[in-house]
C-alpha cells in the first residue's frame, strides 16, 4: 500500500476522473522518481488489466533502482523539446528533486549527462484511446510539452507539477503552461498536493470535452 503523503496525487486524479466518469487506458508519466506509488494507487483504482503505464527517467541512478519494479515500460530518458544531450543537476538529500535546470542552493551537486528526445520523437502513434500525461520533472514540464504538440493531440488529461516560486533561472510560471494549455484546448479542472514551505502544487487539466465548470478557477 503506498504511503499516505507519496499517494496524494494518484487519489486526487482517481477523485476527479471519477467526478468525469473518466478512466484512463494509458498513463504516460515523465520524470518517474523512486518514489511513484501514485502509480499503486491507479492501478488499484482502474484494475491492472485495464490501464497500461509507460513511464520516462532521465537520472541514471533513480533509473537503476527502479527498472524491475516500476509497473510498466521505462525508458532512461528526459523528455524535452528537443532531441540531444542535457546535464542533470543531483538534487542531494531528495533525489527526485533532480532537474536539467541549476539547482542554486547545491552549486557543486554531482552532475550527469543524459539523453533527451520528445514526446513526439519517442511516441509517433501512441496506443491508448484514454490518454493520461503525467509531468512531474522538476521545470522540464514546459518544454516536454512543447516537444510533444503532435502527441497532446491524443491526450485527454494532463497532471503538472507547478511551482508558484520559481526555483532558479529558466523556471517557467505556471501561468505562462496555463495559457499555453489553454490554447490548444486544455482546461485546468483541479489543484492539488499542495506543498505550503515549497510553493508546489499539481494542477488537472482536462480537455474542453470533458472539463466540467466544477473547478478551481
Amino acid at each position: 500500500m503506498a504511503s499516505r503523503l507519496l499517494r496524494r496525487s494518484g487519489v486526487a486524479v482517481g477523485l476527479v476522473s471519477e467526478m468525469l466518469s473518466w478512466k484512463a487506458d494509458l498513463v504516460l508519466q515523465v520524470g518517474v522518481g523512486e518514489a511513484h506509488e501514485e502509480a499503486d494507487v491507479l492501478i488499484a483504482e482502474w484494475g491492472k488489466e485495464n490501464v497500461r503505464f509507460i513511464g520516462c527517467e532521465p537520472h541514471p541512478r533513480i533509473y537503476q533502482s527502479i527498472k524491475d519494479r516500476y509497473p510498466g515500460t521505462l525508458y532512461n530518458v528526459a523528455i524535452s523539446d528537443r532531441v540531444g544531450d542535457a546535464v542533470i543537476h543531483d538534487k542531494q538529500r531528495h533525489i527526485d528533486g533532480s532537474s536539467l535546470y541549476s539547482i542554486p542552493d547545491q552549486p557543486d551537486c554531482p552532475q550527469y549527462t543524459v539523453k533527451t528526445t520528445t514526446l513526439d520523437t519517442l511516441f509517433p502513434n501512441p496506443e491508448g484511446e484514454h490518454i493520461l500525461l503525467w509531468l512531474d520533472c522538476e521545470n522540464s514540464e514546459f518544454p516536454a510539452l512543447c516537444g510533444g504538440e503532435g502527441f497532446l493531440e491524443r491526450v485527454e488529461v494532463i497532471n503538472i507539477e507547478s511551482s508558484a516560486k520559481p526555483n532558479g533561472e529558466g523556471w517557467i510560471s505556471p501561468s505562462v503552461i496555463y495559457h499555453w494549455l489553454a490554447a490548444r484546448g486544455f482546461y485546468l479542472q483541479w489543484c492539488h498536493t499542495f506543498r505550503v514551505h515549497e510553493a508546489k502544487y499539481d494542477s488537472i487539466y482536462v480537455h474542453s470535452h470533458l472539463f466540467d465548470p466544477y473547478c478551481c478557477c
